[in-house]
This record gives C-alpha cells, structure tokens and sequence, in this order.
C-alpha cells in the first residue's frame, strides 16, 4: 500500500453529516490510481487510518469519495466538518476487491441493497455498469432514516432521468411515512420477501451486493442465498469489523511461543521474530516494517500476502475466497503463528 499527499480538489455537501470529497491527482500518479468500481482509498491523518469507498466511476477520470459522520469519530468528524479545498491528505491507492465483473455484451439483471453510507461504492459500480452496459437492469433497494438524509440523491435522480430503461431507484425511510407501506421500515428478511413478490423476479437476477450495517448484510446476503443465487455471485463489503483479530481467532495452544519469520515487500526482505499474542500486520509494525493495513479485522484486503513457507492459524474474514486458500494467500491480520518459521510475500500478489 503506497501513500500520496494529495490535495483536496472540491468537499461537497451531500446532507448535514456527509460530504464528497474529490482529490486533485496529478498526471504523473494517474496510473497509480486507476480503480475498478467498488474499491476503496485509505486515508492516514494523525496516525490513524481509515477507508473510504470511491463513488466515482473509472471512467470520469475523478477520484472521489462519500464520508459521512460517525458518533465519536474524530476522523469522519474532521473530514464532514472541518475539511477544506486546497487541503491536503495522505492518501493511499485504491485497494479492494468489492465489486462485480463487467460484462457489456450481456444482457443481464443486477440487484444492490444499501444503507446509508453504504451507497457509496455501490454508486460507483452503478455508474460505470450504467456507462458500459447496454442491456442491463440494474436495481437498486436504497435505505435511509428519512430523505434529508439520503447521500448522493441528487446523482442517483440523475442516473434515473438519463437510463430510465436500465436503472430502477428504489428509496426506503424507517422514519418518513410513504404512500406506499412497502417503502417504510428497515431492509430485513420480511420486506426482501416482499421486494420479490412485487418489484423483482430473483430468477433473472445474475449478481447482487450488498452494503451498509452488518446485521443488514447477514441477513440480506442469507436471504438471497435461499432463494437460489450462489455464493460466488453474492458481494458485500463492511465498513467496521465486528471483532477484533483474538475475538475472531482465539490464541491457539499450539501455537510455537516465537516465530522466525521472513517477509517480501516492496522488492525488500525483511526478518524478524513474531510473538503468538500479536497477529503478523502487529508484530511487522512493531518491528519498523511499514506493512500495509487498514482495518486490521479481516474485512478489507490491504493486508493480503502469499504464504510461501510454514503455516498460520487464519481467522474468520470477509474477504479470502476458496481459490484464494488453495493459492495460500493470507491476511496477516488474522493470522497467528502455527510453525516455528514462515515466510510470507506481499508483493506475489
């Protein structure tokens, strides 16, 4: 993960709490941060980091992002009300996995669920599919408290008006009364039901995602799982871990106390001795190893590297598929020692 100062080319403001943030690149880091819809950018102010989705899409040659205030986060604070043009942040290069294949010569029907923030980069996916494929139907289930606080209404009024043919805009408030009852109330398994009873048929639909709060996507991810579409064509993205890396992967007594450990990054090889308390990202950190991180609970894919020798206790995570397992890559926040050497490669990836 390589970071840039970048200077803030336009804050925005969506809705009371949440702005667009749009980055001025310049020429020369351009190809360093092209995107693919439904990624990320992390941002480092005061030692701290956090990630942000993009919500442009890859075409309009526009690095922007959505960020909405979090009670008791003094970064999404500073950034909704503090911020200003001409600013400038150190910004990392998109990074995530979250998103769909592109297929333009397809015809094919897409389903997204979102709540609040959670738009954010379903957005992006929104509008490049909308840019780049002729014949889709792509439907979106959007929730919110109530339309005052809708992030990017204005935008996805927008993408209505101009592929009224292929973009079905479906607003949801659990605090604004609608005409229609079916608009009221929260996304869970009562009113998915009743969306596929009179608003989509689940056996057109080839790809869904989901994204906002994480009791939403359990419940909405297993629901369209049960009603027939696989796994492999179901994406969520979290924003915040649930668990913290021993809460995901309690200490295993197996575990040798100390670990010799080599690691490829950036064309470097480094050493050093990593102790079972700590998981890898940690104990690479400690030992002035710039290892590259960013939510360190196992639901962003900054920390992704190959496991080339020796084996690790891996926790639970959002991210790694089968064929990633089988390929031995890892996520080095969560993972705990399980041999006494390992070597592992973040640049194999």
């Amino acid at each position: 993960m390589e970071f840039h100062s970048l200077k803030v080319a336009l804050v925005k403001n969506l809705t009371k709490d949440s702005v667009q943030i749009t980055f001025d690149i310049p020429e020369e880091l351009k190809p360093e941060f092209q995107f693919s819809s439904g990624q990320y950018i992390t941002l480092e102010i005061n030692g701290e980091r956090r990630d942000y989705s993009l919500c442009s899409s890859p075409l309009d040659s526009e690095w922007s992002i959505g960020v909405r205030a979090v009670k008791g986060g003094n970064i999404s604070k500073y950034l909704t009300q503090e911020l200003k043009t001409g600013d400038v942040l150190s910004v990392s290069t998109p990074n995530g996995r979250f998103g769909i294949p592109s297929k333009p010569n397809e015809k094919r029907t897409l389903l997204a669920f979102a709540a609040g923030s959670g738009i954010t980069p379903i957005l992006s996916i929104i509008r490049y599919t909308l840019e780049t494929e002729e014949w889709v139907n792509f439907y979106l289930f959007f929730s919110n408290k109530t339309p005052e606080k809708v992030m990017f209404m204005e935008e996805l009024k927008a993408l209505q008006k101009l592929y009224p043919n292929n973009f079905h805009l479906h607003l949801f408030y659990t605090q604004f009364q609608m005409e229609d009852w079916l608009f009221e109330g929260r996304l869970d398994e009562h009113k998915f039901e009743l969306i596929l009873n009179q608003l989509v048929d689940i056996n057109e639909v080839d790809e869904a995602m989901v994204c906002g709060p994480s009791e939403m996507i359990k419940v909405i991810s297993n629901e369209i799982f049960n009603a027939g579409i696989p796994k492999k064509h179901i994406h969520f993205e979290l924003f915040t871990p649930e668990f913290t890396p021993l809460d995901i992967l309690p200490e295993e007594m197996d575990a040798p106390d100390d670990v010799n450990v080599t690691v490829e990054l950036e064309g470097e090889t480094h050493e050093l001795v990593w102790n079972r308390e700590k998981n890898l990202i940690d104990a690479m950190l400690d030992a002035d190893i710039d290892a590259p991180y960013s939510c360190k609970g196992g639901i962003c894919s900054s920390c992704m590297c190959k496991l080339e020798e020796g084996e690790v206790h891996l926790g639970d995570n959002y991210v790694l598929t089968d064929s990633d397992r089988e390929e031995g890559i890892i996520l080095a926040c969560i993972s705990r020692p399980k041999t006494p050497t390992i070597k592992i490669n973040f640049d194999a990836i």
